[in-house]
């Protein structure tokens, strides 16, 4: 029982940083600054390190949904 309402707690607390418009609008500033230093960069380590560091921030934003869907789908069974 309480795996699963530590689950749902977190899937709530995901949902609610997801769904934050300044969230959102960090978020997209960031990738989109990210993206025009990896567009000027002077030499292939740094368009590496900027490529990278968009992929992260992808990922970080994957795992929350897959935090949040898990909820959804472990809700959906019951």
């Amino acid at each position: 029982m309480y795996l699963a309402m530590r689950i749902q707690e977190q899937a709530a607390q995901a949902s609610i940083i997801l769904e934050n418009e300044m969230f959102k609008e960090a978020v997209k500033n960031i990738e989109l600054s990210l993206i025009e230093q990896w567009k000027h960069a002077d030499n292939q380590e740094d368009r590496n390190h900027y490529w990278y560091k968009v992929q992260a921030l992808t990922s970080i934003l994957d795992d929350l949904q897959a935090c949040m869907d898990s909820n959804l789908i472990e809700n959906s069974l019951k």
